[in-house]
């Protein structure tokens, strides 16, 4: 591969769908559009959770069987290799279907491995350092059983055991530190959680999540609520976000979304009559999001877990709204303090207050300014282009790698 060619290079991306389309499978789709939209040659291989359901028992036993080693990934892949010629693997989820037999695989191949990594399931079998209601690193420095014990995925022992399983007999081997090429990572935080988790660190690059800050139009006036969008589950602050709500005489909230707490949002509102200030609309997409998001003040992410670079907060900046956000793990690493939002500490509902009450009581230009600021980071920093800057980077490592090898 020549230098001028290094940006015509063949890739071959892969990716396991999960059952629920989510932020994983968007950026995954952005990936595979904004490299052909650059001229890139791009090979997809992919399968989908969805299946899953109408699986026959039989063919579950098989897939739970097989999520060790999977033939059939080993065999597409080396048909996919030899007819497509790939000269680089972007490889995003591979669980339960594709398995970890991709890495073996491309890796006997010859083909260098870039590794999108948007989650922690290389040092966490339920891949999210959060169990029972806590940050949890127990299963970090390799000892899985607590994801056993303690129900990690799911809240099923049974299937804690299989991931437990699959995650833990391969980080044993060394898959992932010896078969992955890099690791790129959203954010540093990331990259030294796994390195403290055993994975090589001068392995990791980070890069900001494929994204298209084009799609969405900006906005410097606001209809006077802050909104929170993303699944409804406790470890993402949003019982701290009503708390704030509760406590604030002007806060007014757009909960925007579905999960497991809905009940009890619901039941929160209606024991502490905030109806007239909280909506909670459900799940909404496309333009209808949009609409959301430039009508808002601020998105909130006051996330109580380890969250890295949630695609919402690229959604607000590229709309032109500040983003409040909780001041943990990567995410101050892209909200920078009156520049494109403002940070609080995790769980501290006055101090989210604090930062909402500020924000609504800005006058018409000091809010525009604070607008245009936001949208200008979006377009700089966290657009495809700059995605694309260090991926780029990237594939000329690798090359010189490999020709350096040969």
């Amino acid at each position: 591969m020549h230098r001028d060619r290094m940006h015509l290079v063949k890739v071959l991306a892969c990716h396991n769908h999960y059952a629920n389309s989510g932020g994983e499978s968007l950026v995954f789709d952005n990936l595979v559009r904004g490299l052909r939209e650059r001229g890139h040659a791009v090979v997809t291989y992919v399968r989908d959770n969805a299946v899953i359901h109408s699986m026959s028992a039989t063919r579950k036993i098989h897939m739970v069987g097989s999520a060790l080693y999977s033939r059939r990934t080993t065999r597409d892949l080396a048909k996919l290799v030899a007819d497509e010629k790939p000269d680089v693997a972007i490889v995003q989820n591979v669980l339960p279907l594709l398995t970890p037999s991709v890495y073996a695989a491309l890796h006997r191949l010859g083909i260098p491995i870039i590794q999108a990594t948007y989650n922690y399931r290389f040092v966490c079998p339920a891949a999210e350092l959060y169990s029972q209601g806590e940050i949890c690193e127990r299963c970090l420095r390799g000892n899985v059983i607590d994801c056993v014990v303690r129900r990690c995925y799911r809240d099923s022992r049974l299937q804690s055991a299989w991931y437990a399983s699959i995650i833990g007999s391969h980080r044993l081997r060394g898959t992932f530190a010896r078969d992955i090429d890099l690791f790129m990572v959203p954010d540093h935080f990331m990259a030294d959680k796994l390195a403290e988790g055993g994975l090589p660190r001068d392995k990791m690059v980070v890069n900001v999540n494929p994204f298209f800050a084009d799609e969405y139009t900006p906005t410097t006036v606001h209809g006077g609520y802050v909104a929170f969008v993303g699944r409804l589950i406790r470890q993402k602050g949003v019982l701290t976000l009503l708390e704030a709500a509760r406590r604030s005489a002007r806060m007014r909230v757009v909960v925007v979304g579905q999960g497991d707490l809905e009940p009890e949002l619901h039941d929160f509102v209606r024991r502490h009559s905030l109806g007239d200030r909280v909506r909670l609309p459900g799940p909404v997409w496309g333009e209808e999001l949009k609409s959301v998001l430039a009508d808002a003040c601020a998105i909130v992410v006051p996330s109580e877990w380890y969250d890295n670079l949630p695609l919402v907060l690229c959604q607000a900046n590229a709309s032109g709204k500040p983003v409040i956000a909780s001041r943990i793990n990567g995410i101050p690493e892209y909200v920078h303090e009156g520049v494109n939002g403002f940070l609080f500490e995790p769980g501290q509902a006055d101090d989210l207050r604090a930062c909402a009450e500020r924000l609504l009581a800005l006058d018409a230009g000091s809010y525009a300014a604070l607008a245009a600021r936001a949208r200008q980071f979006a377009e700089a920093d966290l657009d495809f282009h700059a995605h694309y800057r260090v991926l780029s980077a990237v594939f000329e490592q690798l090359r010189k790698r490999r020709d350096g090898a040969s």
